[in-house]
């Protein structure tokens, strides 16, 4: 990317902080600057992460995936992401707080591969605003800034339809995943979790090396900026990913558990 000349252009989509667009090479990207929500000092640990996310979705799935990479070069310090519209124009957000709308199959069905990776990323800034549907009908994950925010956090370490801490301490919408898997529970709408297999074996062929590289920078970031320590921080992480396949499955089997026992229905 050329950066002699780029001019931004601030744009409103809806978050907390402040971001941009701008155009190279024929493209429009979303520039984010890597700062404190309050006060704009700079933090590279939050524009270091977006990409790091990036190199997690095109694992679980490249064709989903959203470029993103971390820039620190001139004026710029930050994130800059591939703009993708909201083609469909479907308002996720609304579905998880209107049951007339319902989910449709293949959303579903989309929805438990951006849970793999928001898993795998420890996110939970995952409400409706942050996907969109590209024109293919492909549900792309955006905004991925608080992934890890939580890490330390003991109800983190496993999936649930309770553990929201944006809307116990913010009054912000919770994971659009909690919205799914309470209707399922509920006998609401259906979920077929062998589509989920798949896209954690993508995960699993991954060398543990290699996947523990992707997050290093962010990790000696963090430390750089709140004095923790990058190694156990890093493995914290891995270990996430490699604890992934039984947590999930067990989630999912308490889960339908419920569903059973309110409902009487199995799947």
């Amino acid at each position: 990317m050329n950066l002699e000349d780029i001019q931004l252009k601030r744009v409103n989509m809806g978050g907390t902080g402040t971001m941009y667009t701008l155009e190279s090479q024929g493209r429009t990207w979303i520039y984010k600057p890597a700062e404190s929500k309050w006060g704009h000092n700079p933090e590279p640990f939050r524009g270091i992460v977006q990409e790091c996310a990036y190199e997690v979705q095109k694992i679980v799935d490249p064709e989903s995936a959203i470029i993103c990479k971390y820039i620190d070069a001139g004026n710029l310090q930050g994130s800059i992401q591939e703009f993708v519209p909201n083609v469909k124009g479907r308002n996720y957000h609304d579905m998880q707080y209107d049951e007339s709308i319902p989910f449709t199959q293949d959303e579903i069905n989309q929805f438990m591969r951006e849970f793999v990776t928001d898993y795998l990323l420890c996110n939970y800034d995952g409400h409706g605003r942050n996907f969109i549907t590209d024109e293919n009908g492909i549900i792309r994950g955006v905004d991925k800034e608080q992934s890890f925010r939580y890490l330390r956090e003991a109800e983190s370490s496993k999936p649930s339809i309770t553990y929201s801490p944006n809307t116990d301490r913010y009054g912000e919408t919770e994971p659009i995943y909690n919205t799914i898997f309470r209707r399922y529970s509920e006998g609401k709408l259906d979920i077929d979790f062998k589509v989920l297999s798949g896209y954690m074996d993508r995960v699993e062929a991954v060398d543990r090396e290699q996947y523990a590289a992707i997050f290093a920078p962010y990790c000696e970031s963090c430390s750089k900026a709140f004095g923790t320590d990058a190694s156990q921080m890093l493995e914290q992480i891995v270990s996430r990913r490699d604890q992934m396949r039984t947590n999930i499955e067990s989630f999912f089997q308490n889960l339908t558990e419920v569903r059973q026992e309110t409902t009487g229905k199995k799947r």
